[in-house]
């Protein structure tokens, strides 16, 4: 039966666990290596040896002699007992840090956690590299991204170029609700890299059927290319994050004349990164990394015509309260 490798769907918790009991019976090896003497240690092995080769009690029984003949009056040198001892103590720190991983994640789901959880807490991130960590640094896996910008200054670029990058972390879904399935997309997609295994597309073009749509796939990122083509409202982009916890978001906007982004300012508020693009440029403002710059077009003929007369960088406050009134799509 043929399938294909993403159709494999992996239990993290499951996983976990089982790294859990390997990690705890690795120790429980370690330890016996310690403390029990050679020659028991070498009859111990053999005979396990024996079991394993299916050789039956005689042949486990002349195994473990074996063992023991070849184990008698040797013991572990200083040298073989500190590399044994430096395999358990990384071993343990390992298993004490799952173990404290999972207690975390029972205090996170109560909605409180004690300022030690907090101190210890290891916040997942995302691995960047290159340009893409130039800009917005190592994003939490849940991160929401906010691109907005006005018509023709590059944010489909843009967001194709991070699709791309992001296949390399996990899948995508890219939903071009605005273009659809056109030929202005296809040609986006051979210049942007081609066809990619782990990028899809999508033509949803309202609320519900994205929101239905999510849950029987396993996609890490999600663009939705535009907010306002689809009129979806803040509360629906939360309920989408609710609805998907393992899904980073990626939402795009479109920005009136003067350059500000269409609609209320609670779309700002909750996102943790924040692309405003102007003629090529990616301006960045986010939790990850300081505020920062990326040249969307690579192409010297291209990226001189995108830059010449930009206009000047305004920044939105992140965290700022509600300045901006709702504006009609």
């Amino acid at each position: 039966m043929d399938f294909e490798l993403d159709e494999i769907q992996i239990d993290e918790d499951a996983t976990k666990r089982a790294r859990m009991r390997q990690l705890a019976s690795e120790i429980a090896t370690l330890r016996a290596q310690l403390n029990v003497p050679a020659a028991i240690r070498n009859t111990i092995g053999g005979a396990a040896i024996g079991a394993g080769m299916g050789l039956g009690t005689i042949g486990t029984l002349a195994l473990g002699i074996i063992g023991y003949n070849m184990g008698s009056g040797k013991d572990i040198s200083d040298e073989q007992k500190a590399k044994i001892q430096a395999k358990l103590q990384a071993k343990a720190q390992e298993l004490l840090r799952l173990q404290r991983d999972e207690e975390i994640e029972d205090s996170t789901s109560t909605g409180i956690m004690s300022s030690r959880d907090l101190r210890d807490y290891r916040y997942d991130q995302y691995e960047f590299d290159g340009k893409w960590l130039d800009l917005v640094g190592k994003p939490g896996k849940k991160f929401h991204m906010m691109v907005y910008g006005r018509p023709k200054q590059g944010k489909s670029y843009f967001c194709f170029d991070l699709a791309q990058y992001l296949s390399n972390f996990g899948k995508v879904l890219y939903i071009a609700a605005e273009e659809g399935f056109s030929a202005t997309l296809q040609k986006k997609l051979e210049e942007m890299g081609g066809d990619n295994d782990n990028l899809d597309f999508a033509n949803f073009r309202d609320y519900e059927t994205i929101k239905n749509a999510l849950p029987g796939h396993d996609y890490r990122f999600v663009i939705i290319d535009s907010v306002n083509y689809i009129r979806i409202e803040p509360e629906e982009i939360e309920q989408l994050k609710a609805d998907n916890p393992r899904m980073a978001l990626i939402t795009v906007q479109q920005a009136t004349k003067d350059g500000k982004f269409r609609g209320s300012q609670q779309y700002a508020h909750n996102c943790d990164i924040i692309i405003e693009v102007i003629q090529g440029v990616a301006h960045h403002t986010g939790r990850f990394a300081p505020p920062s710059e990326m040249a969307i077009f690579t192409a010297p003929e291209v990226k001189q015509q995108k830059q010449k007369a930009a206009a000047p960088v305004q920044q939105i406050d992140m965290f700022a309260e509600d300045s901006q009134e709702d504006s009609d799509f």
